[in-house]
């Protein structure tokens, strides 16, 4: 720890300003990020209200006391702008936060609408070292973050990609040998005639939902009892790939959600008018070899097989993508006090997926899983980066490792 810092409080590195009241619905649509106060902007509209740098702390909601950093034009609304004093450096403010988040996180007030105050960020405490060090460990962090910004850039340029690729096949029916191909009339629209339809349940070899009650999860199991022994294992939830901390899942249950390459993750519940259910995720080796193979589908979500000597599950993703893009998806939806949830069963019956020949998905196949392969790569040099880079943040704030 070095000694000749300070420590101080967070009122001596900023002030907060207030962000400014604005609805979606008295607003028009447009390219400019709505920060509300979750961790995605809310919705875009066609003015801002702050450009160029901006730290952003969420004031209210689940997300209250989130950071994060913005150099673009952004509207402020539910949430603080931080504006740091005039000695110290605006990169090393946002990575102070950072390293503050859990506590931030941790000090929300109110039980129905939770939130964070302005004196409650003023209070919290840091070591104040001199601009140059500040700057310093600014740049330190900043690389790291110029990396994975880089990648995420990188791995939406491959999304697109292979995006692309689909809608030229099977949107706009540009597929090999396309020129000879007649159309004929389906309840889709006209289609190849060498395509067919099908209902989800005839493509479904195996379903079967997440859950989260007690009997199926304890954070205080004995080594003895029945659980897969030695780790906390990492779980799917609301669409995405993440962990589960301090929760051993029952062997019994945990086999029969067990993740395989090829599986489907359907998002089932928990949905919001902003961000609907029905997103979707293709498990692939790389992605368990992540987790050490150890993956299960748990809350908000169904884990679906698909007959595979019917169709390709790379396939069927794009499928289930170009139902959400378009919303066709909506009409398996079903809004209940404000939650959207995914009316599965109805989905099953009433669900159609169109198939091409198998060789046709075997060549479209055969031209995405590597470009999947580039992005699973991306991901994993991301991890390790961010891994790195949160490593570092601590000892560089408090003065443990020199710069």
């Amino acid at each position: 720890m070095n000694t000749t810092w300070e420590i101080v409080k967070l009122d001596r590195f900023f002030v907060i300003k207030k962000g400014q009241t604005i609805t979606k619905k008295d607003s028009n649509p447009g390219i400019y990020p709505v920060i509300l106060g979750g961790r995605e902007p809310a919705y875009y509209i066609d003015k801002y209200n702050h450009t160029g740098k901006a730290i952003v702390v969420s004031r209210s909601g689940a997300s209250a006391g989130y950071v994060s950093f913005w150099n673009e034009p952004i509207f402020v609304t539910d949430g603080f702008l931080i504006e740091p004093k005039d000695d110290v450096n605006y990169e090393f403010v946002y990575y102070l936060l950072k390293l503050k988040q859990s506590q931030l996180l941790g000090s929300q007030r109110g039980a129905a609408i939770p939130h964070v105050t302005p004196n409650l960020l003023y209070n919290v405490q840091a070591f104040f070292p001199p601009l140059p060090t500040q700057k310093q460990i600014a740049s330190i962090l900043s690389a790291y973050d110029n990396l994975i910004e880089n990648n995420n850039k990188r791995i939406k340029i491959l999304e697109q990609m292979a995006e692309n690729l689909y809608k030229e096949w099977f949107v706009r029916f540009r597929f090999p040998g396309h020129e000879t191909t007649r159309f004929v009339p389906s309840n889709m629209g006209k289609i190849p005639s060498t395509f067919t339809l099908a209902k989800m349940q005839d493509v479904f070899e195996y379903y079967i939902g997440g859950g989260w009650g007690e009997d199926e999860y304890s954070s205080d199991f004995p080594v003895e009892a029945k659980v897969i022994r030695g780790a906390d294992f990492p779980f799917v939830e609301r669409g995405d790939l993440g962990t589960c901390p301090n929760r051993f899942h029952k062997e019994s249950n945990y086999k029969a959600r067990k993740l395989e390459p090829g599986d489907i993750i359907l998002e089932v519940s928990g949905g919001t008018a902003e961000q609907p259910v029905g997103r979707t995720i293709l498990v692939s080796q790389q992605m368990l070899d992540r987790f050490n193979g150890q993956v299960i589908c748990a809350s908000f979500c169904k884990l679906v097989r698909l007959k595979k000597e019917k169709i390709s599950p790379v396939y069927f993703y794009y499928w289930m993508q170009f139902l959400y893009e378009t919303r066709i998806i909506d009409r398996f939806q079903l809004q209940s006090t404000g939650i959207i949830n995914f009316k599965f069963e109805y989905f099953l019956k009433k669900g159609d997926v169109m198939l091409p020949p198998s060789e046709i998905m075997k060549k479209f196949e055969d031209l995405v899983s590597p470009i999947h392969a580039q992005i699973e790569k991306l991901a994993m040099e991301t991890e390790n980066l961010i891994k790195q880079r949160d490593l570092l943040l601590p000892r560089l704030m408090s003065g443990k490792l020199a710069v």
